[in-house]
């Protein structure tokens, strides 16, 4: 192999410069290896001349002066700006500070809010009620009536747009229980109830509105037997029952239950006894004949007139031991009702309470939720059927 000389190119770098950027290029390189290394050498002249001597200048060495910094002397502690505590972004809890007040009237002002925190609205309550028994200025806000948001139209095929066949049930299943054989409890007694095959409801609700009734689903005893907020008095004659938490005097569905306090269904709840609507029962009353006296009259009116349209009871109760099938209790009334406690709290009457006592389903379900111990000459009926239901529950929970 031959020797291999180096050359220079003077041309791009002269002989007297000192040039950094001289290389050797081999003598043995063909034409394109040429052509590059020219190029390069050529790249590197024109780099030269724009930025100057940049190794020296790199190395400090620019008239004489270093580019190194000068030493300096001790650095002067740098002044803080103090911000004062009171203007500080800091968390007023972590200080222990009071909630600042961001509006602009007191925390304890009434501005007319009918939809107030329940906190408030209960206070002022308290403080009518104490005013009351002071006879001390009523608050006047007490006599304005809360607004109601307008009801939702009711969905296609909802029971809110069906009339329940309740009448047909008053007649035929007052006090025995209600099932379809399908487990699904409280939906036998929609189907029961309905005038179409699949009718659409909530089955979480234990107030369920049709069109021409309002049905309340209650618990009045649970998987050990224990007894629910909704208790019997009087024999059964009487129930307590509790809205849901938010509703109130205003709310549609609790006007619709209070309507039964005016005196124009006094009539109507002669008209929709299970006496006058056919069925067949014993009562368990001193004026027994009376009733079916009425009854009979009421038969031969409606003979006679076939075409009169009969009318229905707006509220009525289904109870059941949880996890049993659904008795049907009959008509309920509005006796008392106490608008001011949380959840509303209602008592109601049992309207056919002197037939429901001889339904050993309805006296089992009475001595489970019985507050007064008034069953008197039903106690022993009541108490062996309540024990068959326990017992029929333990077999399931088996």
């Amino acid at each position: 192999m031959a020797n291999l000389t180096s050359i220079v190119l003077a041309r791009h770098c002269p002989a007297h410069t000192s040039c950094p950027f001289q290389i050797e290029i081999p003598t043995m390189l063909n034409e394109y290896e040429q052509r590059r290394e020219a190029r390069i050498a050529r790249n590197r002249d024109i780099l030269l001349r724009l930025v100057g001597d940049l190794p020296n200048a790199l190395m400090g060495d620019r008239g004489g002066e270093s580019l190194k910094p000068k030493s300096q002397g001790k650095r002067k502690p740098s002044v803080k700006n103090v911000i004062p505590e009171e203007d500080q972004r800091r968390s007023g809890r972590i200080r222990n500070l009071p909630a600042p007040i961001y509006t602009s009237f007191e925390v304890d002002e009434d501005l007319g809010d009918a939809n107030a925190r329940a906190a408030r609205r209960q206070a002022r309550r308290a403080k009518n009620g104490s005013q009351a028994r002071s006879g001390g200025p009523k608050d006047l806000l007490t006599t304005v009536k809360k607004q109601s948001k307008p009801p939702a139209p009711p969905t296609k095929g909802s029971i809110k747009t069906l009339n329940a066949r309740i009448n047909e049930c008053a007649a035929n299943r007052l006090g025995r229980p209600i099932s379809d054989g399908t487990g699904a409890l409280k939906a036998a007694v929609i189907h029961e109830l309905s005038p179409t095959s699949n009718p659409r409801f909530s089955k979480y609700s234990g107030i369920q509105e049709w069109k021409n009734a309002v049905c309340l689903f209650v618990n009045v005893g649970d998987k050990h037997g224990n007894s629910y907020d909704n208790v019997f008095t009087h024999a059964g004659g009487q129930v307590s029952w509790f809205a849901q938490p938010k509703q109130h005097e205003e709310t549609p569905v609790i006007a619709r239950i209070l309507e039964t306090l005016e005196d124009r269904f006094d009539k109507v709840q002669d008209a929709t006894s299970c006496l006058r609507l056919g069925g067949d029962v014993e009562i368990d009353d001193e004026d027994a004949s009376e009733q079916k006296n009425k009854k009979a009259k009421t038969e031969s009116k409606s003979k006679s007139k076939p075409g009169i349209q009969k009318p229905v009871w707006p509220l009525h109760l289904f109870a059941r031991m949880e996890g049993f099938e659904y008795v049907y209790c009959g008509r309920l009334r509005v006796l008392e009702h106490f608008p001011h406690k949380q959840p509303m709290k209602f008592l109601f009457r049992l309207l056919d309470a002197p037939v429901l006592r001889n339904s050993d389903n309805f006296l089992g379900l009475v001595d489970l939720a019985d507050a007064d111990a008034s069953l008197g000459k039903h106690k022993t009926k009541a108490s062996a059927a309540s024990k068959k239901m326990l017992e029929r529950k333990e077999g399931v929970l088996k």
